[in-house]
């Protein structure tokens, strides 16, 4: 009988148990593989002038001079480009693949040991590190060491997103090369821009792409999303996506926005929101802030937009470690920023939904008529709605542990999602 015959006889729980361990056989063997790549150039260091050290394709720029990516960083050995041909031809993919693979290894195992050992323990996969190791390479030193030591704290839980990876790129080198941070703002601002494209299945549509200042698009997130709303109630049937994109066709002519019915019960206009966080050192040495799902940001750039808003409120540095517990269902909003800013995303395995995003579950099910102090940070959690049904309804259950949160399953299996700390 085959394996596949074998396989598909599986109860569900025998058959869930192959899933999790094959998967588990093929992160040590990918972990194997990456020490493996760099026992492979361990054997063949550059050592002399002979020797022709792996590098990238040189460009020569307008001026004359040559440009291109640098392949190892600062404190990485040099490998000998015949070591990259003869890789490259063993594992069957293209000398930019190989030198790719090279470079990002190397600066995983040398730069960011933190994450390495995360790999080399099935904590983190490894195509994740590799990810975070790609954008450091062209860090110092300093920056690239911040840059392990804040992703290795993610990297526990066993995940680490695109988002997160180069958001604490981008604080790094805020913080550690600010005049870099501050070209790649006035880059990126010099970029906007607006663009159609005709749909090619029909000339009914058009796509817009836009690439606004990151202010005015929040602000124009707002007036499109009012717009919309008020379609509705004035009696538009169509999907809220639908009535956006109308509202946004509107603003080409304003006076159609103005003979809107305005006796209809309005939204009351809001304002862009952004969650800043800056540290006392940042301030000090005029460094960087971190806006939440945005990422880091240059002092410089928040200056500004600090200038064009109208209103911005300060919120005093929470003590983490409190306790405080109150006799109600609703947590006050200290207690909930607290929530948030602790556990950052939806506690249930895998899930990084935003935690402002989430409901706030009482893990120990909040009674009525129970016992005063049921709700206190230590019995808080953020939950998508989805994972928030699945923990009421679909008989999930949770635990707030020292080392994080213990799930077990309906079918009995157990998960542990670790604290950020």
């Amino acid at each position: 009988m085959s394996d596949t015959a074998t396989l598909l006889d599986l109860d569900a729980t025998t058959a869930l148990e192959s899933v999790v361990r094959e998967q588990r056989v093929a992160a040590r063997a990918e972990a194997n593989r990456l020490a493996a790549v760099v026992a492979f150039c361990d054997c063949h260091p550059v050592v002399d002038e002979r020797d022709v050290a792996a590098a990238w394709p040189v460009e020569i720029s307008l001026d004359g001079e040559p440009v291109g990516p640098p392949l190892n960083a600062e404190g990485c050995p040099e490998v000998t480009e015949n070591a990259v041909h003869e890789l490259s031809a063993a594992l069957g993919i293209s000398h930019h693949a190989a030198l790719g693979l090279v470079g990002q290894t190397l600066e995983l195992r040398f730069r960011l040991p933190r994450l390495w050992r995360l790999v080399q323990a099935l904590t983190l996969p490894a195509w994740q590190a590799l990810k975070a190791a790609e954008q450091t390479i062209p860090l110092s030193p300093d920056a690239a060491a911040f840059v392990d030591r804040h992703l290795a704290v993610a990297g526990k839980r066993g995940r680490l997103t695109g988002q997160t990876i180069t958001s604490t790129v981008g604080l790094a080198e805020a913080r550690f090369e600010p005049e870099k941070a501050r070209t790649r703002d006035q880059a990126a601002l010099a970029s906007r821009g607006v663009w159609f494209d005709i749909s090619p299945d029909t000339p009914a549509t058009t796509d817009v792409y836009a690439r606004l200042d990151t202010l005015d698009a929040q602000a124009l997130d707002e007036t499109v999303s009012d717009l919309a709303v008020q379609l509705g109630r004035l009696g538009d049937a169509s999907p809220l996506d639908t009535r956006r994109a109308t509202a946004l066709g509107m603003l080409a002519d304003p006076q159609h926005v103005l003979d809107l019915d305005l006796d209809a019960p309005r939204r009351p206009v809001s304002t862009p929101t952004l969650y800043l966080h800056v540290d006392a050192d940042d301030l000090e040495t005029g460094t960087a802030g971190s806006i939440e799902r945005l990422g880091p940001a240059t002092l410089t750039l928040i200056a500004d937009w600090l200038q064009r808003v109208g209103k911005v409120r300060i919120q005093p540095v929470l003590d983490m470690a409190g306790t405080e517990s109150v006799d109600r269902h609703d947590p006050p909003e200290w207690m909930q920023t607290l929530v948030v800013l602790r556990d950052k995303h939806c506690v249930f395995p895998g899930c990084r939904t935003d935690a402002r995003a989430c409901d706030l579950d009482h893990i120990a099910p909040y009674q009525g008529h129970g016992p005063p102090g049921q709700t206190s940070a230590a019995n808080l959690a953020p939950l998508c709605r989805r994972h928030h049904n699945l923990k009421t309804h679909h008989g999930w259950h949770y635990t707030r542990a020292p080392d994080g949160y213990r799930w077990l399953s309906p079918r009995g299996r157990e998960h542990l999602v670790p604290h950020l700390d």
